[in-house]
């Protein structure tokens, strides 16, 4: 439709007004074509009729209805102009106090010149991640959305913030960089983003100042490029300044100030490091008293220099460069205070003894006598001579404050080259982001020089900025497929000609800075003449010294004084090479010649729009125009390469007064930021833009019946459109939203509203009907029953006698005693039956409690023999409990019996040992003997010659010894052979029948023991049979022994004999024969040659008596031999004897322990078998006896491997001993006790042959009685100790199988939970057993390192996270309830409190496990969080979970292109029920301890809470009477969860989600009247009250039916809330807030000792004990 339709009756408008620029007016008559005024009623009631122009009526502006108005984005605006972005920003700025407002892509930020609670670390939080137009306007929003492009599509990106002095560039600034810094934590110990924050205060320091706009105002501009590397972390920064401005060092204007490092220096005059800089208070200066004020108010310039100092320190900068810089400053300060006097007419001069003159000289070394001579004298060069000429006072005050002005500009650069050396980190640039701070347009009374510059940057900006909002419009146009037109704005590139092109203002500028005598008049008669025909220059009308420029903000004046001296910029050469000169380092570096292309340019080329004129010699420098146009031209550059987000600050009054809007000074500023031109390039095309979903829920109530029932909302949005508006100019249809011109969206929401007023007139009139209708029939129906009375009283008057009346009396009378009859009947009747059912009902109540009687006694009868049978079962598991306690000691106690008689067997060995060393000695004592008898042979030969006569005797004697000799010889050796056979035969078969009866005893014990007390009976005979067989060999022993000692006698009396015979066989015979056969051999030859032996002579004689002597000592020393080895063999049978009786009385002992246990077993079986014939045998009862069985069975079965054991001990020892005795007696016995011994040894061979075949048939009986029974006797099953043992080495391998490998969607699931931390807890049992010290502290460290890094390489992992928090909980349990304290054994069980820690205590690695654990739960919680804060937000608040109810307002705000993935995920509350409930579903399938997922739960709805809340705080579009309602809806869902789950009670979530409750009420309780604010201060106790203001403030109408909170409503409730005590003052909430994670102690009921192994964790090297 056409736009003069809208101008209808009740619509308003805009019209001018001189005082608040427009005001507004309501149509009282309908406008039509042709109408030559237009009928108005102003605000006030005043009416006025408004003139139009009938040949082209400029219609004055429609204005928005209230509905659009406070948008959080102007372009969102059906209408679109001047004073709708004024009235809007009013609105939102003095009503709501926002200070933020979009306008496109422009941030327009208002000063509120306030402290605002809404830059804090939660606030940065909350925008972090979010696209931009989700949140409530934000500088924040700005720099995510930057923050966001960069690392989204790899581009640089740059934050352009402009603005006029005092609108708060500097902060905006500040926070943007602040944001960077916060979100891109780099993590490294450098921490670059706090270097970068902390540049601020110095340059604000040494570049700002107070003006008579803004008490901080930047003097500079700055451009700081934010570098990131390829993880988007802050590696460093660069600043790059623009402009500074110089003059402010040596004047200013009334009420400001110079830069504020110099009062903040004057201010610490009188500390320590400050003393030698001479300095006084500030007003003592020139420089810093110019401006009539050294203060400002609430600054604290003290205070500001430790800030300022800390700073330096913090970027690394030495105390020695402060001091250097505090020393230039200081003598900035001295040389402004130089009197420098008039000496004639030409001449100047200044005192030798000038105080600051050699204060300034002194601090920075330069010589007095130069810097005298040259302030008052200059040097010309003439082509013949150079000439020195003194100048006025004025040119030398000129030259000082140049002078100052140069060093000044010089410390900045430096400053600022070190500040960017600090910043910069190693490591490469990926990316950047630029901020910068730049002064926006200006204009005052007097502009000169520094405005012209500060103009012209703006108009380069706004060229930059108008092609950047095409280009964006064509993106957004091609990406909907809408046909893109061409649209006329406004293109400052004439005025950007006019600045800079050839012939243009800075070239003629530049020109006439070339002559020597150019001057500012020559200057400006050339621009009247070269640009006076160009329609954006002028020239006043009533002066000659300035020019006009028409820019694209406005016009502007410049005063044409001192543009030359400014934009030369000269300082004498004479001063400068004096400053060279200095003997202070600083100082001369900063008047070094520049080379070409230095430190200064950075490498980068720069064109400027025209070439540069080359100066003809070093005195023609470039010009600071020229210098600003090249920069200028660098920064434009930039800013074309990134992507640029701008924000333009508005200053709203002039008199700095918080929240006070100055109309005429906003709308100013408003046309010179380019916020006017957004809106006119937006209102040129379709400014607003619905999605179809948008459209569709709000103006549904338009459509048709037809129109709803279709399916495809895109195509029934595209059919209504049609059917709405015919024009189809009008809008446009994209893929994904509908475009509209400017004013259709109003139209629809007048259509919208007609329709809704319509519906509530229809409405209205029914109810009024309905009213109605009611109230006349009631009135009727009561006229109706009064007629009825009055007729029928008029009617008895007329009808009615006194016959009548007496019958009619006398008939009530009947009536009344009849119906007085008739009632007694009934009652009588009832009575009667009520009688007789009470009767029947009282005797089935005494039945039925005379059963219930019974049934209770029988009850009372059961429980007390089941009482009975219980306390008789606890006494029998009682008495069971103590048998094994006693069994076990007296098991540990013949342990130690066996290991004692172990130590005793070693000494045994150790003797036999010795006594093999004594016979070697002897062996060694009979080979001397056999020397002496070889040396008697030699003498043989001596005697051969005497014996001719008896030759042939001895011939024959030694041929018959020869023959004896052969078959001794031969006898001999068949005798060691026989005796090495039945030795090697003894061994094999002695090494078989071990072997066999050890085999044999194991395999066959267990079936063995089975059998009744009878084959007990048989094994208790066969071993006393054993040991009467040990007993006879003993007394056969001891019988050897006195035969051994008779053996010994007769062989000493043969000795005796064979005398006479030695010397002779001596002579004939080599003895080389063994010991053994030495004796034998003398008896043989006694025996035979007895009687026959002749002595022939005295020599003869002598011979045999000497080999008789050697005989009789060889005799002797065997005598001495064989009388040890009796006493060794006496002492060894005694021993033997006393072992046999001690292991007969271990024996006896051990029968006696057996016969217990078989009574103890037959008392269990007993107990079993009476169980289960009453069948009331609870499963864990039959468990436990299983586990006693099993027990006992285990140590029947060690204490019969042990007799068996011992038995083949004593067996082999016996034999050995045996084997060693015979051994010895063979060696000192003859060969009749070696035959002797081996007719023994084999009869004892015989006898264990027949024990082994008596064992091998009672074997045989076993294994056919076993067969015989068909029914298996049952297993006795073994009792545990509730421990794990295994090896040392094994301890990696159970760290990998129970922590590492172990995964709780595998094996765990199917287990009972916190089974790991059980295991594990075994382990540490059996350590503990075993007291084994480094052992458990080495379980202790592997179990803490194990779970560490199984958290730490699952950060994300829930389940796992869940599973390891669950068993660490339960582990710090089991160690507090097994300690053995008394306050954690109180509800234990007898067999826990048994099976308690006894060596160690535990309680430091308790602490440990309580420290890992808190740190898994918040870890656990963060990765909850992680996935729940995408769901919060569109679950609670975007999610319209009330159908029927839409809270959607027509904004048709239009998001960023760049700013919205395609594929978001929609989340609803339903998703987040969800996700809670997987959630609680793993933690219970974990095992949780419940008090510990109450916890987890509050902290989750915490978050929930927190995150709605602060949402609803950021977001004006959320703050409306439906968006609480769905609030409360969902809140009602969360704890409808927490009933079903059984969490309502002890978790205090519901607590933690009252602020949001809280806020869900006042959004929708009526904020009107005193009550209802005392009812909000009342209610809203968990707000505080910046939230509780700023919800008020936010407070938006979705339908023109409500009303907005008035400001004097606010401002009441924010009076009576200053009665509060204490509460916070932050607007929001700390998502980040954790709940103290307490762990309580709960004991567990599970049995340790019943705990099985899963087969499936592969844990067979774990043995359970």
């Amino acid at each position: 439709m056409a736009l003069s339709e809208l101008y209808t009756k009740y619509n308003r408008v805009w019209i001018p007004d001189e005082e608040h620029v427009w005001k507004s007016a309501e149509i009282l008559r309908d406008f039509k074509p042709g109408d030559e005024t237009l009928e108005l009623q102003l605000e006030d009631g005043t009416e006025m009729l408004y003139s139009l122009d009938t040949s082209s009526p400029q219609l004055p502006h429609l204005r928005n209805p209230d509905i659009l108005v406070g948008e959080n984005d102007l372009t969102a605006l059906s209408y679109l102009h001047e004073p709708a972005v004024l009235h809007n920003l009013k609105v939102r700025f003095v009503e709501s106090k926002i200070i933020y407002t979009y306008c496109g892509i422009i941030l327009v930020a208002v000063n509120p010149y306030k402290q605002l609670h809404i830059y804090g670390d939660a606030v940065i939080h909350a925008y972090s991640g979010q696209n931009m137009g989700d949140m409530d306007p934000h500088i924040f929003a700005v720099a995510e959305e930057a923050y966001k492009q960069m690392a989204r599509n790899n581009k640089n990106q740059s934050i352009i913030v402009s603005g006029e002095s005092g609108a708060g560039k500097t902060v905006s600034a500040r926070y943007a960089m602040r944001y960077f810094a916060m979100v891109s934590k780099s993590g490294s110990k450098t921490r670059v983003e706090d270097k970068v924050l902390a540049s601020n205060p110095i340059t604000e320091a040494i570049g700002n100042a107070k003006t008579t706009r803004n008490d901080n105002s930047s003097r500079f501009g700055k451009y700081t490029e934010i570098s990131f590397d390829k993880r988007y972390q802050i590696i460093g920064a660069n600043m790059r300044t623009y402009l500074l401005e110089k003059s402010r060092v040596v004047s200013q204007s009334e009420s400001e100030r110079n830069y504020h490092i110099f009062y903040q220096m004057c201010a610490c005059a009188d500390q320590p490091e400050f003393k030698s800089l001479r300095l006084c208070e500030a007003d003592e200066f020139r420089y810093t008293s110019m401006g009539g004020e050294t203060g400002i108010e609430g600054v604290d310039d003290r205070k500001d220099m430790e800030e300022t100092r800390r700073t330096f320190s913090l970027l690394g900068l030495t105390e020695d460069f402060q001091a250097d810089v505090f020393k230039v400053l200081a003598g900035i300060l001295h040389l402004g205070n130089v009197e420098i006097r008039n000496v004639g007419s030409d001449r100047s001069s200044i005192s030798s003894s000038d105080p600051h003159m050699a204060a300034f000289c002194d601090l920075l070394g330069v010589s007095p006598d130069g810097v005298t001579r040259w302030l008052c004298h200059r040097r010309f060069v003439m082509v013949a001579e150079t000439v020195v000429k003194p100048v006025t006072s004025k040119r030398a005050v000129n030259a000082r404050d140049a002078l100052a002005k140069q060093i000044y500009a010089h410390l900045f650069d430096c400053v600022i080259h070190k500040i960017n050396a600090a910043l910069q980190v190693p490591g490469k640039q990926h990316s950047f982001i630029g901020v910068l701070d730049i002064y926006g347009f200006e204009t005052f009374d007097v502009n000169s020089f520094e405005q012209f510059c500060i103009n012209y940057a703006n108009e380069k900006l706004q060229q930059q900025f108008n092609l950047h909002v095409f280009k964006l419009e064509q993106e957004e146009y091609m990406k909907e497929d809408i046909p893109w037109t061409l649209i006329d704005f406004y293109d400052n590139q004439p005025v950007i000609d006019l600045i800079e092109a050839k012939m243009g203002i800075l070239d003629l500028l530049d020109e006439e800075c070339l002559f020597p005598q150019g001057t500012d008049q020559n200057w400006i008669q050339k621009l009247y003449n070269y640009l006076v025909d160009n329609p954006l220059f002028e020239k006043p009308r009533m002066s000659n010294e300035a020019f006009i420029i028409q820019h694209f903000a406005d016009k502007v004046e410049y005063q044409c004084w001192g543009f030359l001296e400014k934009n030369r910029d000269t300082l004498y050469e004479e001063l400068i090479d004096t400053m060279r000169t200095s003997k202070f380092p600083l100082l001369a570096n900063f008047f070094l010649e520049e080379e070409p292309g230095g430190v200064g340019s950075k490498g980068i080329k720069v064109r400027p729009a025209r070439p540069g004129v080359k100066p003809a010699n070093k005195n023609l420098r470039t010009t600071v125009g020229e210098k600003f146009r090249s920069s200028l031209y660098l920064l434009m550059e930039t800013l074309n390469a990134t992507t640029p987000h701008y924000v333009r600050c508005i200053k709203p009054n002039e008199e700095k007064m918080p929240f006070e809007y100055d109309s005429k000074r906003v709308v100013q500023q408003l046309r010179a930021c380019g916020v006017l031109e957004t809106i006119h390039i937006s209102a040129q095309s379709y400014p607003s833009r619905w999605t179809y979903i948008e459209f569709y829920s709000r103006y549904s109530i338009l459509m048709s019946q037809q129109e709803l029932l279709l399916t495809d909302k895109k195509q029934t949005c595209r059919t209504v459109l049609q059917r709405l508006i015919q024009d189809s100019n009008q809008y446009k249809f994209g893929r994904t939203k509908i475009f509209f011109r400017a004013g259709q969206v109003a139209y629809l929401e007048k259509l919208r509203l007609d329709r809704l007023r319509g519906a509530c007139v229809t409405i209205q009139k029914h109810v009024r009907g309905w009213s109605h209708r009611r109230t006349f029939l009631r009135m009727r129906e009561a006229a109706v029953v009064l007629q009825q009375y009055v007729r029928g009283q008029r009617r008895i008057r007329k009808s009615v006698t006194a016959a009548a009346l007496k019958q009619g009396w006398a008939a009530v009378v009947i009536q009344r005693y009849w119906r007085g009859y008739l009632t007694r009947q009934i009652y009588r009747t009832v009575r009667s039956s009520s009688i007789i059912i009470q009767a029947f009902t009282r005797g089935w109540i005494a039945r039925k409690r005379y059963k219930k009687m019974v049934e209770v006694q029988k009850a009372l009868i059961l429980q007390k023999y089941a009482r009975a049978w219980l306390a008789r079962r606890r006494f029998q598991t009682l008495r069971r409990l103590v048998h094994n306690v006693q069994l076990s000691y007296r098991c540990q106690q013949l342990r130690k019996k066996l290991e004692d008689q172990g130590k005793e067997n070693r000494g045994l060995l150790e003797r036999l040992t010795g006594l093999a060393g004594a016979h070697a000695q002897g062996l060694d004592k009979l080979h001397s003997l056999e020397a002496q008898l070889g040396k008697s042979a030699t003498e043989k030969t001596s005697l051969e010659e005497r014996e001719k006569k008896n030759k042939e005797d001895a011939n024959k004697t030694i041929a018959q010894l020869q023959q004896e000799k052969d078959r001794f010889i031969v006898e001999k050796q068949d005798l060691e052979k026989k005796l090495a056979d039945t030795a090697t035969e003894m061994k094999g078969k002695r090494k078989e029948m071990i072997v066999l009866f050890l085999n044999l005893i194991k395999k066959k014990v267990v079936q063995f023991l089975r059998i009744a007390e009878n084959n007990l009976d048989l094994q208790k005979e066969d071993h006393e049979k054993e040991v009467e067989v040990l007993r006879e060999e003993n007394r056969r022993l001891k019988e050897e022994r006195v035969r051994l000692q008779r053996q010994t006698e007769e062989g000493a009396q043969v000795n005796t004999d064979l005398q006479d015979q030695v010397i002779q066989l001596t002579k004939h015979v080599k003895v080389r024969v063994h010991r053994s056969l030495v004796i034998q051999l003398t008896k043989h030859v006694k025996l035979r040659f007895k009687g026959h032996w002749l002595y022939s002579s005295p020599s003869t004689s002598r011979l045999v008596n000497e080999g008789v002597v050697v005989g009789l000592s060889a005799c002797r020393v065997l005598e001495r031999k064989q009388k040890e080895q009796k006493d060794v063999s006496d002492g060894q049978i005694e021993g033997l004897t006393f072992k046999v009786e001690h292991l007969q009385n271990e024996n006896n002992q051990l029968q006696k322990l057996f016969q217990e246990k078989m009574s103890v077993n037959d008392s269990i079986g007993q107990e079993v078998t009476r169980l289960n014939q009453e069948n009331m045998v609870i499963p864990e009862l039959k468990q436990t006896v299983s586990e006693l069985q099993r027990h006992k069975q285990e140590l029947e079965d060690q204490l019969e491997e042990q007799k068996i054991e011992e038995m083949s001990k004593k067996l082999q020892m016996n034999v050995e001993e045996e084997a060693s005795q015979r051994r010895y007696s063979s060696i000192s016995s003859s060969p009749e006790i070696i035959s002797q011994y081996s007719i023994d040894f084999e009869e004892q061979l015989d006898m264990k042959e027949r024990l082994i075949r008596k064992l091998q048939n009672k074997i045989k009986s076993l294994q056919t009685s076993e067969k015989a029974n068909q029914t298996p006797a049952p297993t006795i099953p073994k009792e545990y100790l509730g421990m794990l043992e295994y090896k040392r080495e094994d301890e990696p391998k159970l760290i990998q199988y129970i922590i590492l490998d172990l995964k709780p969607r595998g094996v765990v699931v199917n287990m009972i939970p916190n089974m790991a931390a059980q295991l594990l807890f075994m382990c540490v049992r059996h350590a503990d057993y075993l007291n084994d010290g480094a052992k458990l502290k080495s379980l202790m460290n592997a179990i803490i390192s194990g779970v560490k890094k199984v958290i730490t390489d699952h950060q994300a992992d829930f389940e796992l996270l869940s599973f390891w928090l669950s068993n660490m909980y339960h582990m710090l349990n089991c160690l507090k309830q097994y300690s053995g304290e008394e306050e954690f054994m109180k509800q234990n069980s007898p067999r826990q409190n048994k099976n308690c820690l006894q060596n160690f205590d535990l309680s430091e690695h308790r602490q440990i496990f309580s420290d890992l654990a808190i740190r898994i739960y918040h870890q656990f919680i963060s990765v909850m969080e992680k996935a729940l804060v995408p769901m919060i937000v569109p679950g609670m608040l975007e999610h319209e979970s009330l159908q029927g109810i839409s809270s959607m307002k027509p904004t048709g705000f239009r998001k960023r292109s760049n700013s919205i993935y395609e594929d978001q995920e929609v989340y609803t509350i339903s998703s987040l029920l969800q996700q809670l409930n997987l959630y609680h579903i793993t933690m219970s399938q974990h095992g949780m301890e419940e008090g510990l997922v109450r916890q987890a739960v509050k902290q989750t709805f915490f978050l929930v809470g927190a995150a709605t809340l602060n949402n609803i705080l950021l977001r004006k579009d959320m703050c409306s009477c439906r968006k609480g309602m769905q609030i409360r809806c969902n809140i009602s869902y969360l704890e409808e969860w927490l009933k079903e789950k059984d969490l309502v009670q002890g978790t205090s979530a519901m607590e933690t989600l009252k602020p949001l409750c809280q806020a869900a009420w006042l959004l929708q309780v009526n904020k009107t009247t005193d009550d209802d604010a005392k009812e909000i201060v009342e209610q809203c106790s968990e707000l505080n009250t910046v939230q509780i203001v700023k919800i008020l403030n936010s407070y938006t109408p979705i339908d023109d039916f409500e009303k907005r909170v008035a400001p004097s409503f606010v401002r009441k409730v924010q009076g009576l809330l200053q009665d509060r005590e204490g509460g916070s003052s932050q607007l929001m909430l700390d998502t980040q807030y954790r709940f103290q994670v307490t762990f309580p102690f709960t004991p567990s009921s599970q049995a340790l000792e019943l705990l099985q192994l899963p087969s499936s964790l592969r844990l067979g090297f774990l043995t359970r004990i």
